[in-house]
């Protein structure tokens, strides 16, 4: 069966009784390579839509109908079935600033159908058991029922939007299936839900400081330190386990039963690995250095009975990586070499994810060879790219959706760390993907069989998994692990102060990275790790054109985030200032008048696109704090000494927090800053006078001390108030 055959309206029920046994999916809308035996078939109760999904990272979806009312069943299915083989009506595409696609994704087809679930028991608690008797007035009330709900804004608009496409397909079903227009879709959703109390606001939290600094350290060890110690290990555990045979050879028997032979008189115990944390034999690694089979050393074993187990089983692989000027690692077993290389895969995903800034989907779909090595400029900088696909706003040529996503014209401008994490991964990884389902050194895991209502045998990893890559799911489940393995080691080795702690806002998952680096780079932390460096560079990369598309992609996070910062630092300012906090500086009363202007213009921290876009732009607004060197940044790129070549033409548009010149026109100080201040000249006195500090950093740390009293000095002789006149410097 084609599109071209749709049931008729008039003759609906012939048409569609034929479906029953017919695949859920046909004609064009079957993706290609897809054998249609394989599909779930109309009158399944559950309909598995993997086979139907484009993207590699996409997750299993299914449609589960023994969820809906009996009485509705067969109307929403035969709803479904339209949403799966027919286009998004026209009429439902044709809105102003709309994300619909004509070919929703499976995940968008889930989300779809587990709507008219909610739907479909609302209208029978109603004691409506046929469409056909939907009226207007229900509409209406259904949109009461949802805006009472404790639902996201974003979800009740998906459920209204859901009610409209089965109104959009009732061309197209029968007409006991087919339901009135909404009255939303005439008079728009906003006046059928509640105001959205989260606007344009990115409502995705970031990553606590406290569990990111951590978090990257230990990922960059990983990556940087560790690297070559796993991978070598990883090669010879590879290399051992091609030695196992698959079937009986007499020759490794006799090798066998030697080496077990001297274990018993030397009374040695054999090499034991932990399953299901119970200690057992090596198996695998006694098949492995003989050469036998599995089960050969199985039988063998049991000849000899009971003999005594080690904990450990060292490769034969050195250990250079270290850990506080200490081998991080006595040795790596033969059993946890393919754990530490799925945790120094998941260090990697970590790294590129986070500091390049790229979107969950395009990372995992990035391909080996993707990170060419740098060019250099006229300069004699290196500039290092990352090539892939993208996703979101992606099309064919021909202007439709691109559900596959589109290979980047220009690619993601990155800073080195990210290409030493892509170049351990080419290292690991066994296909063209660099996160890939199963990497070949995974084994010993087997896709379970199983067998559908009819009688048809799927694999469970090909049927309910299609994809070449791993999911966001999986992504987060990695994070995860590797987290609790790293708190575990970080215990064991009495390092507790760099265990990474629980995040107040919930899992670290990988959608929120991104947020993140535009939130950390925004506001350039302190901390346990000083960051400011690094996110100076990553300011400056995203600046020259970070993702090939100037205010678009991660800029545009960066910038709410930049907007957001100021705005915060302006409010809690302006209420100090009218507290009576005193400011000096040659920028002193630049930063009152900015305060004062922020207040009027901006009332509390929630900023719109449009005030984002007007705070950014105005040049009176450009204050950045630097609490750690004791001042604010009352940004003039003119006046700049943070960009030495500011006079060269090129325009400036963040100060560089890293580099703060005392003598720069563009600093005020605050009675908040002179209280940090006296105390770390406290801290530098104390330390001075120890008899333990050698002479030479004696004299540094009292020529450091007697530089900040002449900064404080200088505070309480110039500093001003609202109202004063201007200070000097």
């Amino acid at each position: 069966m084609t599109v071209s055959t749709i049931p008729a309206p008039r003759e609906p029920q012939d048409g569609w009784r034929v479906l029953a046994t017919a695949p859920i999916v046909t004609g064009e809308r079957l993706p290609d390579g897809v054998d249609p035996a394989t599909l779930s078939r109309f009158g399944d109760d559950r309909w598995d839509l993997s086979p139907l999904s484009r993207r590699h990272n996409e997750p299993a979806r299914s449609i589960n109908w023994t969820t809906f009312p009996v009485t509705l069943r067969q109307g929403f299915k035969r709803a479904g079935w339209a949403l799966l083989n027919l286009p998004t009506p026209a009429q439902l595409l044709e809105r102003t600033a709309t994300a619909r696609v004509e070919r929703p994704s499976t995940g968008t087809i889930a989300r779809t159908t587990e709507n008219w679930r909610r739907y479909a028991n609302w209208l029978a608690g109603r004691g409506i058991t046929d469409l056909t008797d939907v009226d207007p007035t229900d509409h209406d009330e259904y949109a009461v029922y949802l805006a009472n709900l404790n639902l996201a804004h974003g979800t009740r608009t998906h459920a209204l939007y859901a009610v409209s496409l089965l109104w959009g397909f009732a061309p197209h079903l029968p007409s006991s299936d087919r339901v009135p227009m909404p009255p939303w879709e005439a008079e728009g959703m906003e006046h059928y839900l509640p105001a959205n109390a989260e606007g344009n606001e990115n409502a995705t939290p970031p990553i606590h400081p406290a569990v990111m600094s951590p978090l990257l350290v230990w990922a960059l060890r990983f990556v940087e330190d560790f690297a070559d110690d796993i991978l070598d290990a990883l090669a010879a555990q590879q290399h051992l386990r091609a030695q196992i045979s698959d079937r009986y050879d007499p020759d490794a028997g006799a090798r066998l039963k030697a080496l077990l032979d001297a274990h018993l008189q030397n009374e040695t115990p054999l090499p034991g690995e932990f399953t299901h944390g119970r200690l057992g034999v090596a198996l695998s690694y006694l098949a492995a250095v003989t050469g036998a089979s599995i089960t050969q050393v199985n039988n063998r074993l049991c000849a000899y009975g009971h003999l005594p187990v080690a904990e450990a089983t060292p490769l034969p692989t050195p250990i250079t990586g270290l850990l506080h000027d200490e081998p991080w690692k006595p040795h790596i077993n033969y059993h946890e070499a393919p754990a530490l290389a799925m945790r120094l895969a998941t260090a990697c995903l970590i790294v590129i994810t986070y500091l390049s800034g790229i979107r969950p989907s395009e990372a995992l779909n990035l391909r080996v060879g993707c990170c060419p090595d740098p060019i250099g400029d006229d300069r004699g900088t290196l500039r290092y790219h990352l090539h892939g696909d993208y996703f979101k706003g992606a099309h064919t040529p021909e202007g439709d959706p691109a559900p596959d996503g589109a290979a980047r014209e220009t690619p993601w401008t990155i800073i080195p760390p990210v290409h030493t994490a892509v170049r351990v991964l080419e290292h690991l990884t066994t296909n063209e993907y660099l996160f890939p389902v199963r990497p070949g050194w995974l084994s010993g895991i087997r896709a379970k069989k199983r067998k559908s209502t009819d009688g048809r045998t799927a694999t469970q990893g090909s049927r309910y998994r299609k994809g070449a890559v791993i999911t966001a799911k999986s992504a987060n489940q990695r994070i995860a692990e590797f987290i609790r393995w790293v708190n575990a080691y970080a215990s064991e080795r009495g390092v507790n102060f760099e265990i990474i702690p629980t995040d107040p806002d919930g899992p670290v998952v990988i959608s929120r990275f991104r947020r993140t680096i535009a939130w950390h780079i925004a506001r350039l932390p302190g901390g346990r790790i000083a960051l400011a460096i690094q996110y100076g560079h990553l300011r400056t990369t995203i600046s020259e054109g970070y993702s090939g598309r100037a205010r678009h992609g991660l800029r545009r996070v960066l910038d709410f985030e930049t907007a957001h910062s100021m705005a915060d630092y302006l409010h809690r300012i302006t209420d100090r200032i009218e507290d009576g906090e005193g400011v000096s500086g040659p920028a002193a009363q630049r930063l009152l008048d900015a305060a004062r202007d922020a207040a009027t213009r901006f009332e509390g921290m929630f900023l719109s696109p449009r005030q984002v876009r007007a705070l950014l732009s105005d040049p009176r607004l450009q204050v950045y704090d630097n609490p750690e060197a004791f001042l604010t940044c009352n940004h003039d790129p003119s006046r700049a000494l943070c960009h030495p070549d500011r006079t060269a033409g090129r325009v400036i548009e963040r100060p560089s927090r890293d580099r703060c010149n005392p003598a720069c026109a563009n600093i005020a100080r605050t009675d908040e800053h002179m209280t940090a201040l006296s105390t770390e000249i406290e801290r530098l006195q104390a330390e001075s006078a120890h008899p333990m500090t050698p002479m030479p950093m004696r004299e540094r740390l009292a020529q450091r001390a007697a530089a900040l009293e002449q900064i404080a000095d200088r505070h309480r002789r110039t500093r001003i108030m609202n109202g004063d006149t201007d200070a000097g410097g």
